[in-house]
């Protein structure tokens, strides 16, 4: 008798884990096989890209955007090396279509003029994957998952000696003054903390996982399958989009903070979550800030 074996998401997962780790050429084999990148650009982008010279372009869009996507997933921080590799890799120009290398400043040029149409490149998938989600469990499919996290940023105050320094400081003020033994020494940092990085008023404090923390803070909607449906950023320009949100200043609690931050949250990310895809439409909400 042949046995069969199931593979579940974490065994693929760990698949391309290890084939991106030992064997990029058969990972990159992977990406061409089961991803076709012209399926996911939408014609709004196409034409957007297209028509703004009169003349053809040297490097296709297709290009650009698989050089990106090469970029988040080997890690390469910056677009100069992103460059390099592929000024010495003729396999990797291939694979994302170039025929010359392009300089930094037409990578720039690409991000910063093209960001609302590459944000519909991360939006498109969604209502492809839709109906493969249904396929598979059409009632885990049907939920919509919400929680609050954030991507940690390189500052100063993530630094462990920033908070530690301050812990020791109102332990040494607590023992000083013979405060009582519920006095929290972690609370009280908390609360004395300034509520964002010095360098940018977008990298907000949080607590997350049992440490503080200055992060870029964002929302993420799954399904009951874990896969991703949405991501708002709490930035500027979600703000100004949901100017019911009221910004509040913090509590010396940094548990309660998190609540009443997700709960207030969570309404906006929905709402934006339905506007971009009003063809799905989600029939139960679980998370830390559920309905």
């Amino acid at each position: 008798m042949i046995l069969y074996k199931q593979l579940s998401l974490t065994d693929i997962f760990q698949d391309c884990q290890n084939k991106s780790d030992n064997d990029k050429p058969a990972f990159l084999s992977l990406l061409e096989t089961h991803i076709d990148i012209d399926e996911i650009i939408p014609i709004s982008f196409r034409n957007h890209f297209y028509a703004s010279t009169g003349k053809s372009r040297k490097y296709p869009l297709q290009a650009f955007l698989w050089a990106l996507i090469i970029q988040r997933i080997f890690s390469i921080p910056t677009d100069q090396l992103l460059l390099t590799f592929l000024s010495y890799s003729k396999p990797l120009r291939d694979f994302c279509g170039f025929t010359k290398v392009p300089d930094a400043s037409k990578i720039t040029r690409f991000k910063q003029d093209l960001l609302d149409e590459l944000q519909l490149v991360f939006d498109n998938p969604v209502e492809i994957t839709e109906p493969v989600c249904q396929a598979v469990d059409s009632e885990k499919a049907d939920m919509t998952i919400f929680d609050s996290s954030g991507v940690e940023a390189f500052v100063t105050e993530n630094n462990p000696k920033y908070a530690n320094r301050i812990i020791k400081q109102l332990k040494v003020y607590a023992k000083t003054h013979n405060f009582n033994e519920s006095y929290d020494p972690y609370k009280a940092a908390y609360g004395s903390m300034p509520p964002h990085a010095s360098v940018n008023l977008e990298i907000k404090q949080l607590y997350t996982n049992g440490h503080f923390c200055y992060v870029f803070k964002f929302g993420i909607v799954t399904n009951g399958l874990g896969i991703i449906r949405h991501i708002s950023f709490y930035n500027k320009d979600f703000l100004n989009s949901h100017p019911d949100i009221v910004v509040e200043k913090k509590s010396d609690s940094p548990d309660e903070d998190k609540s009443v931050h997700d709960s207030r949250l969570l309404i906006p990310a929905l709402k934006d979550f339905c506007s971009k895809h009003p063809l799905i439409n989600p029939q139960a909400f679980l998370g830390d800030a559920a309905f």
